[in-house]
């Protein structure tokens, strides 16, 4: 309250009002200096973590040589298709089916993961590009007239895009291998 205006507590308000007058710097001041001892504790950078981490080198280095051996197996199966007639297709599409299921039941550290998926899909569409061809070979034969159109969409071409995507995540990681 202000000295000229009344009160009707009168002399009680007006004492404690003059005695608080004096002390409302004094608490201002105290938790300013609170909050900056909390906030400047005498660390100079970034502080020590006890979590280990997430992709140590020797981790890296094993998911990557489990890696390029199932794109290794992708591409031999790939090969090996190539060079089989339409009619055998199957028993080679059926062990890049179950090489796709190992991809995908694979387990990994998330640092990985976009080299995983890349991978899987890879296999994916190398899976499907040739399971198309046995496909249509089938309903070539069979006098079934089939109702997909496959050609919009060449499987063959998506597995080259994402076996490209697949080298550059693997890439990247061997790069954070040389930086550790």
């Amino acid at each position: 309250m202000f000295k000229n205006e009344s009160n009707e507590n009168g002399p009680i308000v007006s004492i404690i009002w003059e005695k608080m007058k004096t002390k409302i710097p004094f608490v201002i001041g105290l938790l300013i200096g609170m909050l900056l001892i909390t906030s400047c504790n005498g660390l100079t950078g970034p502080r020590p973590t006890s979590t280990q981490d997430p992709c140590p080198i020797d981790v890296l280095e094993t998911i990557i040589y489990d890696f390029e051996d199932l794109k290794q197996e992708i591409n031999a199966l790939a090969a090996v298709a190539s060079d089989t007639p339409a009619e055998d297709l199957k028993p080679i599409v059926l062990q890049m089916t179950e090489l796709k299921e190992d991809i995908k039941g694979y387990e990994f550290p998330l640092c990985v993961a976009r080299a995983q998926s890349a991978l899987q899909e890879f296999s994916l569409y190398t899976e499907q590009c040739y399971f198309i061809k046995y496909i249509e070979y089938i309903n070539e034969n069979s006098g079934v007239e089939s109702i997909a159109d496959y050609d919009d969409f060449d499987r063959c071409d998506w597995a080259q895009l994402h076996e490209e995507a697949y080298d550059l995540m693997i890439q990247q990681l061997n790069e954070l291998i040389a930086t550790k």
